[in-house]
């Protein structure tokens, strides 16, 4: 069967590609309610132009796709909705479109999660118009909240039955079965020199380490300070506009936001707010380190923003880490609040749909694990899910950056991979020894 699969999706190669520049071209920036529907609108139609079943939510921000029947349910959970471009003169192609060059596709969206979303629409065709016997319903569920506040999810699950497990192809293989925590702190500082703000700028989504910060004084110049984007979850990995602003204080002026993010926010792992202990583990199993970055900077009246994302291990909670910063509210002249917050997950290796996975993707010949995910993924929000795929190890991941790519190769595996999955697990023959991969 899963020949079939297989040379299926590479037959419907071309034309999925072409589904998902027509979608990466919908400017479904996060906020944008209007775009994001149209963005799942459009999934919806292809959807029915295959012959699948559809709905939406109430509140159209959930587009609900389904094949099959059965006591059970599969699930694949993606989104519609995208992150900032970022500094758009820092983009090789036009980043609101998809472009095909050097073997991969490029443009915003194409990776995170756009193309994931049309290559798990295409294996759900692939299964259907192949004629595979299912004993499962498999339901495709795309969302358009991710990158902000999930109310997406909380709509889905007031109006439809959750399914029993699933993966969202939102990350990078082996298998992600343990993922930080998410947290938003909004700071807003009270500079008793504010009014010689006339411009601070930068950043344009809370997750997403930003490239460039503008800041200018009174009677003083611009000044821009370039950076090195990246996903928030991987600011070891950046160069944070915002820092290198604030370390600059002295040219500048001393502000307390300036000192306060020079102190406490300069070394990503933030020993100095003692968010936990500094290590890797927590009660004896790995679990990383926390993680804060500033990731966006404003200023009106005299009121200075900033928030801080971060990525916290196992034994933080929302409370306790707003706690943290509120130690130093009056040192610094801000006040704390928590915008967000989610807590870390774990699901069990040993469940079978996540054995059925580890089997499937060593098959095609990889070497798998289970991994822990500093990101945060829409894994939190269904129980029994966990983040698996597009992206292979050896791949090169910009998502949240600007240049954000996935490559064609990886994007015909990935489906070849999902479609075998979703094959064994919707089927009645289940969770048996996939056949191994031809050499």
């Amino acid at each position: 069967m899963r020949k079939k699969t297989d040379a299926y999706l590479e037959q419907k190669q071309e034309e999925l590609l072409k589904d998902i520049r027509e979608l990466v071209r919908i400017p479904s920036l996060h906020g944008d309610v209007q775009n994001c529907t149209a963005a799942l609108e459009y999934v919806r139609r292809r959807a029915q132009d295959f012959g699948l079943k559809t709905s939406m939510t109430a509140e159209k921000d959930v587009c609900v796709i389904e094949l099959g029947d059965g006591p059970e349910t599969v699930g694949v959970l993606t989104h519609v909705d995208v992150v900032g471009i970022g500094d758009p003169q820092k983009w090789t192609y036009p980043p609101l479109d998809m472009t095909i060059d050097k073997g991969a596709i490029w443009g915003r969206g194409t990776a995170d999660d756009k193309g994931p979303v049309m290559i798990s629409l295409y294996v759900l065709r692939a299964i259907k118009e192949l004629g595979i016997p299912l004993k499962k319903k498999i339901c495709l569920i795309v969302g358009s909240c991710e990158e902000g506040i999930w109310t997406d999810m909380e709509h889905f699950k007031e109006q439809f039955p959750a399914p029993d497990h699933g993966f969202t192809p939102d990350g990078a293989f082996p298998i992600y079965n343990v993922e930080k925590g998410y947290a938003d702190i909004c700071l807003t500082f009270s500079e008793p020199e504010g009014c010689r703000i006339t411009r601070l700028l930068a950043g344009d989504s809370r997750n997403t380490i930003p490239s460039r910060a503008v800041i200018q004084l009174k009677g003083g110049e611009e000044i821009t300070y370039d950076g090195i984007s990246a996903h928030s979850s991987a600011p070891e990995s950046a160069d944070n506009a915002i820092i290198k602003m604030c370390k600059d204080r002295e040219k500048l002026y001393p502000f307390n936001f300036m000192k306060f993010i020079d102190r406490f926010l300069s070394d990503c792992h933030v020993p100095q707010l003692k968010l936990d202990d500094g290590t890797e583990f927590y009660n004896g199993e790995y679990a990383g380190k926390t993680t804060a970055a500033p990731t966006v900077i404003s200023a009106e009246n005299g009121v200075v923003t900033v928030n801080v994302n971060i990525r916290h291990r196992f034994g933080n909670t929302g409370e306790s880490i707003l706690a943290r910063f509120r130690e130093h509210e009056r040192e610094y002249n801000f006040k704390a609040r928590l915008i967000e917050c989610q807590d870390p997950i774990m699901v069990s290796e040993k469940l079978p749909s996540l054995r059925l996975m580890q089997q499937v993707y060593e098959s095609y010949g990889h070497k798998s694990e289970f991994c822990l995910a500093p990101g945060c993924t829409y894994a939190k929000a269904l129980e029994n899910f966990v983040c698996w795929g597009p992206f292979f190890p050896d791949d090169v991941d910009r998502v949240h950056m600007e240049d954000e790519c996935l490559s064609i190769k990886t994007i015909m595996e990935a489906a070849k991979i999902y479609a075998a999955y979703l094959v064994l697990d919707g089927s009645e023959s289940g969770p048996e020894r996939p056949e191994q991969a031809e050499s």
